[in-house]
């Protein structure tokens, strides 16, 4: 027995001499069936040649491969991989215990390294799909910010591909490159492996991980539906492809129909997004404003007054920024999800997740209002909705309407003077007329009076809400063009007799605006009495300031030059640039005037969607005026038919100041919340540092764990990693080129890595015979690759309001794997094949294999890629079956419970348990049949 050959190391591994056989039988042994043959010796042989062939056939393959073939890729003299060993025949004499320690130890180590660049792939990808544009929209006149990438085809996608990176790229690499065309061992069953840990694992770990007694569920149960069939309908084309029409081989259109299925499912699932595929199709608020860094402070301020609108106005912009950070923390994408989970786990920056366990996300409002209570210092005070929070404290004064109107032989008018707010306090306010075209009588014979000035005070008694001044009219009888005067209110002063024990104020406001001032102005017309009069609006253009809520504004139309007869006229409001139904009501009716009624008034509701920096303009116009000689003021805008008037409503200075302020804070916030780096700089700088060289990106009053310091795990995670935090530094930042420079360098470093995990994997196997490659993909590979995955959708699943980031993801995901992580090297190789005329190798292989028959008469087959189903096919089988019972699962949870994910401690626990068990009987049956047993 050689010291250093294969029949004589693996006793000493394993236990017993019942192979230490010579080398002649070492030789003569190929098949499984000879007895006397080393159970695992016909690992030599790729896996498409594992089978029981008979013996004569294996005779002649012997005669031909073994002169080549010579020792075991880890045995001295043995070929190796694509770059492993690292040191040569020296490292193929170390003891075989030994080393598959080592390379146990290396395939971890390098599965934190295929994170570590994930994450930055995972961010470019981020920059990529977050990427946004204006839009204008033809419903409501106006420009909107909007994602390119629609968030269900992204996640089907780039985040699909970035999740399942590692286990896609093994697949193509180990077909395109390691085997040179040639179907390989891990490839297949890691995605097998993977889906089966993805469906049962992280669902499991999902469901359990929800607080007792809460639910999620599937928002978009369209595109969950959509995944799910497509999930299922993959592995179940594998066992037709494996064994169907062409048993292990796969032809050119099977492996064009494999990889044009992925087109497929991300069209059919925009579809159901769009609600193409239901009858509940409807348009959805694509003017909805975007949280994120890229918002405008138009959108900001819409999503202000929104907010305010929602909650009162007791909501102070601390509030407002609180609200929109959770709001905002609801947008987290699978990537956000993703790279915190493995920036946890590997001590790398820490990235803000809000927790779910502090408030109900499903209940927001019950959220903010906890927010409040806490900003307030009482966790327990409730908010609600109301109109004027500070009334309680002040007291209004104001003239019931801003324009009056008298006929001159009226012989005087009454001004009504209201109040409100605080009631129970005795309030008291100066008036004063003063002249405007209408002169008050005076000494002067060569002035006409009009009126008898006025000056005096009006005493509000506690509870009184409204006082009259009037105002003595003269007439004459002269002919006169209208004239007016002014009765102005100053000096308001309230008397309480608690003083001591509270503080109130009085304010004027200004009838029209509705804003305080120093001094509020009635306007009193003085009409001739002798004709019908024309009609005008009090003021051709009105600038309306916004207001935080809904308003509504009443339009004067005054008529002039007369108050004789009743007479009337209709009215519509028109756009400009602003729009009906977004800026305004749409308005339409008429307008009456009985006789000696100089005022009348047209109702018009402002809407108060948040506007900043530019203003919005419609028109009401009167027409189809009515009473005998009525007619409409030929001075204004309109002319002789109609009569316009022009309305702007301005932003909200205050607002204006308010926005600028909450985005310098949010901005601040949202860029440190970014999930790639801006500079190499930066880049080196967390590499180099335990958690990235800082804090979280929380701010110190956000309650979650990443806000303490470094624990003793992250400085033992960061040396570890430390070389391929270093390596992958040299990746380019995401911002550059839009992300797309960093998706590429990255998607090229996560190959090279998989390269090295493929490589350490078939040692693995080599040193330890009882291992096949099949078994390390569906269990070390299949882990390894899904282990950031695990956390990543656990957190997705505490954290969101919806089952979607988790359950939906994993079905998308798994579908994803199939199309292109066997699609794609399928359509390579069998396109490869099916133009080689030539091959020595294949020759070898398969021209005499019984299982090709059907490609033809031994000696003279056509090339063609072979990928015996064997235990692939058995895999795919039992994977597709526990799949199903795992989608009825969920489906009876969503029935029963309310939601796929959470419930009740019991129900949960037993349905992780039931899951468990089904990914253990995967792995168990997928053993055996690897195994030869069943």
């Amino acid at each position: 027995c050689r010291s250093n050959g294969w029949a004589c190391r693996l006793p000493r591994l394993i236990g017993g001499s019942l192979f230490q056989s010579p080398p002649a039988t070492r030789r003569s042994c190929l098949a499984r069936s000879d007895p006397s043959c080393p159970p695992s010796h016909s690992r030599r042989l790729p896996v498409w040649q594992r089978q029981s062939f008979p013996i004569e056939v294996m005779a002649d393959i012997a005669r031909r491969r073994l002169v080549e073939d010579g020792p075991l890729l880890c045995e001295p003299g043995g070929e190796g991989t694509m770059i492993l060993p690292l040191f040569g025949d020296a490292e193929q004499r170390w003891p075989s215990g030994l080393r598959a320690v080592l390379y146990l130890l290396g395939m971890g180590w390098c599965f934190m390294g295929v994170a570590l660049i994930s994450d930055i792939f995972m961010g470019s990808i981020e920059r990529i799909t977050s990427k946004k544009r204006r839009k204008f929209c033809s419903s409501t006149g106006r420009w909107y910010t909007a994602l390119v990438w629609n968030p269900t085809v992204s996640n089907l996608t780039l985040m699909a591909l970035g999740s399942s990176a590692p286990e896609i790229l093994l697949s193509v690499i180990e077909t395109t490159a390691a085997n040179k065309m040639f179907a390989g061992d891990l490839g297949p069953s890691t995605i097998v492996g993977s889906a089966a840990f993805n469906l049962l694992i992280i669902i499991g770990v999902c469901i359990a991980s929800i607080p007792d007694g809460e639910v999620r569920k599937i928002k978009e149960l369209p595109v969950y539906a959509v995944t799910a069939v497509f999930s299922l309908f993959a592995y179940i084309w594998l066992v037709i492809v494996l064994m169907g029409r062409s048993p292990n081989v796969i032809e050119p259109f099977e492996g064009i129909v494999t990889f044009s299925m992925f087109p497929l499912l991300v069209t059919l699932a925009w579809l159901a997004d769009k609600g193409y595929l239901t009858d509940s199709h409807k348009s959805k608020n694509a003017t909805k404003p975007l949280v994120s860094v890229d918002m405008t402070k138009e959108e900001l301020a819409q999503l202000d007054i929104s907010i305010r609108k929602e909650f009162g106005s007791a909501v102070t912009d601390d509030m407002v920024q609180k609200i929109i950070a959770m709001r905002s923390a609801e947008t987290h994408s699978r990537a956000h999800y993703r790279v915190a989970a493995s920036r946890k786990l590997t001590g790398g920056k820490r990235l803000q997740v809000n927790r779910a366990s502090m408030f109900n996300r499903g209940r927001l409002t019950a959220s903010v209002t906890d927010i409040i209570g806490s900003l307030r210092g009482n966790p327990s005070c409730k908010v609600h909705p109301v109109e004027e929070a500070d009334d309680a404290e002040l007291c209004y004064i104001e003239f019931a309407t801003a324009n009056y109107a008298v006929i001159e032989s009226a012989g005087s008018v009454k001004l009504k003077v209201s109040r409100r707010g605080v009631l129970d306090a005795e309030a008291v306010v100066r008036y004063k007329t003063r002249d405007g075209l209408a002169k008050a009588e005076c000494e002067d014979p060569n002035i006409i009076p009009d009126y008898i000035a006025a000056e005096d005070s009006l005493t509000f008694a506690p509870g009184e809400t409204d006082k009259l001044i009037e105002i003595k009219i003269l007439d004459d009888n002269t002919y006169e063009e209208d004239e007016e005067f002014y009765v102005d209110l100053f000096d308001p002063l309230i008397v309480c007799s608690d003083t001591s024990a509270r503080r109130v104020d009085v304010q004027l406001v200004d009838s029209i605006t509705g804003q305080e001032v120093r001094l509020a102005s009635a306007k009193v017309t003085i009409i001739d009495d002798d004709s019908a009069g024309t009609l005008a609006w009090a003021q051709e253009v009105v600038t309306l300031e916004e207001r935080a809520s809904d308003t509504t504004v009443y339009f004067e139309v005054h008529r002039k030059n007369g108050g004789k007869g009743k007479i009337g006229c209709k009215y519509f409001t028109e756009d400009h640039t602003a729009v009906a139904g977004g800026d305004y009501e749409r308005a339409e009716g008429s307008v009456e005037l009985e006789d000696g009624v100089c005022v009348g008034k047209v109702p018009v509701k402002i809407f108060s969607r948040g506007r900043y920096g530019t203003s919005e303009t419609f028109r009401v116009i009167l027409h189809d005026i009515k009473g005998q000689g009525a007619k409409f003021d030929t001075t204004t805008d309109g002319g002789e038919d109609t009569c316009i008037l022009t309305v702007i409503i301005a932003p909200d200075t205050q607002a204006m100041e308010r926005v600028d302020k909450m985005m310098s804070t949010l901005r601040h916030k949202w860029q440190k919340a970014k999930i790639g780096s801006s500079s190499w700089k930066d880049q080196f700088a967390e590499a180099v540092c335990v958690n990235g060289g800082g804090r979280s990106d929380d701010d110190s009053d956000e309650q979650t764990d990443e806000d303490s310091s470094p624990s003793w795990s992250d400085y033992v995670m960061h040396v570890l990693l430390l070389p391929w935090k270093l390596v992958f530094a040299f990746c380019p930042p995401a911002d550059y080129c839009d992300g797309w420079l960093c998706f590429t360098v990255s998607l090229f470093m996560i190959g090279m890595v998989t390269v090295i995990i493929s490589d350490i994997a078939n040692l693995f196997g080599c040193v330890l015979p009882f291992m096949e490659n099949e078994i390390t993909a569906i269990t070390f590979v299949a882990l390894g690759t899904s282990l950031p995955d695990t956390f990543a959708s656990r957190t997705a699943a505490t954290q969101d309001p919806y089952a979607d980031a988790s359950v939906g993801n994993v079905t998308g995901s798994n579908s994803v794997n199939v199309f292109l992580g066997l699609g794609l090297p399928w359509t390579i190789a069998s396109l490869y094949w099916a133009s080689t005329t030539v091959h020595k190798e294949w020759t070898d292989l398969y021209q005499f294999d019984p299982d090709l028959d059907w490609l033809g008469p031994p000696g003279s087959r056509n090339f063609a890629y072979v990928v015996k189903a064997g235990s692939l096919g058995f895999s795919v089988i039992i994977f597709t079956i526990c799949a199903v019972l795992c989608i009825i699962l969920l489906a009876m949870r969503r029935k029963v419970l309310g939601g796929e994910l959470g419930g009740p401690r019991r129900s949960k626990w037993v349905s992780c348990g039931v899951l468990m068990f089904l990914w253990l009987f995967y792995i168990f049956m997928s053993t055996l049949k690897i195994k030869g047993v069943v």
